[in-house]
């Protein structure tokens, strides 16, 4: 009797220990799919832009294979990892954006879709939490995931504001930057009578030369703003959008540059300094505005230089979207207090 019961005691415990071992193995041995192992790589390409490390590939493999997370929550593991931050603080807005259209769509940016979250990123919103939103609970995401044999899962709640871009930044940068006074004349410019030249010269100068905005560029400026502009914005959400657009968007030629002002930036999206701002100040003379085009030197090195120029209500300021030295931005500050930097 006792003999038997120890027996079928024994019994019942080797077979619950196979069952634990058993069920074990089993998840264990769940072999992720061609599409998971897929899904993971395009991840680390499009996302990181490096081949996969080989433990992390097979974590978050195994993990989409025995449904520990879902094809969302593997996102926010790469989108929201330092890693990922410290990519787009090197890069290009346009380039964050193309990121998620090439890991969350699996195809590259339409020209519609692309303006318009390039646009969001100028909102008090604008950061990697909002882009991530807007992406992954798309059907687009969903139908991809399922075409991998990925579980989409449901919506994530993420951290509001993480990864706030480089224009956000900037822009409250600039926000603090910029006089109450030079806002308000901005604000409530109302002469709108498009400018066919704007004047250029020496820096603490007589101004000897003219610049034309011909009607070829003005249809340029004209093509920007249908892209662009919003029909509520003032002038100065306008320029401020043009002076962002142009110092994040253009590339520093190195040798020379054809073509107008206009055509070198918005249309090819390279050029140096003259261009840089020869296309700004003629964006201001399509919105009415008496800029100039001066020629000195900046900063530590005494680079040569062009910047832009205008006055109002007796306050000189000036208008710089950017040179190769120190990758400067500054629109609308007092020329005065920038005496030191902006040099003859």
């Amino acid at each position: 009797m006792r003999r038997s019961f120890i027996k079928s005691i024994s019994a019942v415990m080797v077979a619950a220990l196979a069952l634990v071992f058993c069920g074990n193995s089993i998840r264990a041995d769940v072999e992720p799919s061609d599409g998971i192992r897929r899904f993971v790589s395009n991840l680390y390409s499009e996302c990181l832009g490096r081949e996969p490390d080989p433990t992390g590939y097979d974590d978050w493999c195994r993990k989409l294979a025995n449904g520990e997370i879902t094809g969302k929550q593997a996102a926010y593991g790469f989108f929201f990892s330092n890693e990922f931050l410290s990519i787009t603080a090197n890069s290009e807005v346009s380039e964050t954006i193309d990121r998620f259209y090439r890991v969350f769509l699996d195809r590259p940016s339409d020209e519609n879709g692309f303006y318009y979250w390039y646009d969001r990123l100028f909102d008090p919103d604008g950061s990697i939490s909002m882009l991530f939103n807007g992406f992954a609970d798309s059907d687009e995401f969903r139908n991809k995931c399922l075409a991998f044999g990925v579980n989409p899962g449901d919506h994530l709640s993420v951290p509001d504001g993480f990864g706030r871009t480089e224009v956000f930044f900037q822009y409250c940068w600039w926000e603090g930057a910029m006089t109450p006074e030079a806002r308000s004349y901005l604000q409530n410019h109302t002469d709108r009578t498009p400018r066919s030249s704007y004047p250029s010269g020496e820096h603490n100068g007589a101004m000897t030369g003219t610049v034309t905005v011909s009607a070829a560029d003005y249809a340029i400026c004209q093509r920007f703003a249908d892209e662009h502009f919003r029909p509520e914005w003032t002038d100065l959400e306008k320029l401020e959008y043009t002076a962002l657009w142009i110092r994040l968007n253009v590339h520093y030629a190195y040798s020379g540059v054809g073509g107008s002002y206009c055509d070198a930036i918005f249309n090819h999206r390279t050029g140096q300094c003259a261009q840089y701002n020869g296309a700004m100040l003629a964006m201001m003379s399509y919105l009415g505005y008496n800029v100039r085009m001066v020629h000195g030197h900046i900063g530590r090195r005494h680079n040569n230089h062009y910047w832009g120029e205008m006055d109002a209500n007796g306050v000189t300021y000036i208008i710089d979207t950017g040179c190769i030295e120190d990758n400067n931005l500054h629109f609308m500050v007092n020329a005065a207090e920038w005496a030191d930097y902006y040099t003859p």
